[in-house]
């Protein structure tokens, strides 16, 4: 499995509020899953933490792999590359930044 990385320094990520980097996916069995994060009361939720977690059942055992954590946007907006292909599912875990 090819892997893209972008490695952001701790001054940038206290700098901006939103960082981009373009990356060129290795081939064509990844999509972007992207979403919105709401409150309990149907608002959208600015700057939480989204926790991705993959799960492969491919393999015996099954494989869990923490994916990483990206951050909702100020209007609650996400969006990842994941891999994409028969028995892999995803655990997408919010949490409040409050």
């Amino acid at each position: 499995m090819a892997v893209v990385k972008k490695i952001i320094c701790r001054e940038e990520l206290i700098k901006k509020k939103v960082i981009t980097k373009n990356a060129i996916l290795p081939n064509d069995k990844y999509v972007f899953l992207k979403g919105v994060v709401y409150t309990f009361h149907g608002t959208p939720l600015p700057d939480a933490a989204i926790d991705i977690v993959q799960i492969n059942t491919n393999v015996n055992p099954i494989q869990i792999v923490e994916i990483g954590v990206t951050f909702a946007r100020e209007d609650g907006s996400y969006g990842v590359p994941i891999l994409w292909g028969k028995g892999y599912y995803y655990r997408i875990t919010a949490y409040s930044p409050a």
